[in-house]
């Protein structure tokens, strides 16, 4: 999937499940000042992502999530990551 699918998708659901206006969407929009997401937006995020990419990040990495464009990045990374396998 290439960054601007990521991008189109992100800001799909953020439009159409979050309310989001779409001038609001840009890379250095901060989720918690700018977009207005709480903890539990949050929560509900992880189970979105989920549903959208196939992925499901941990609270902890959604911690280090601060800008939209630090979550494009973090989805990216994520499908990019080889498949873990627990021993």
């Amino acid at each position: 999937m290439t960054k601007q699918e990521i991008i189109d998708k992100t800001n799909a659901f953020l439009i159409d499940e979050y309310e989001k206006e779409p001038t609001l969407l840009k890379p250095e929009a901060r989720f918690r000042e700018d977009l207005d997401l709480n903890s539990l937006d949050y929560m509900d995020l992880m189970v979105t992502v989920n549903k959208v990419f196939g992925i499901m990040p941990a609270p902890s990495e959604m911690n280090l999530v601060v800008t939209l464009g630090d979550f494009y990045d973090f989805i990216e990374k994520k499908l990019n990551e080889p498949e873990q396998t627990n021993e």
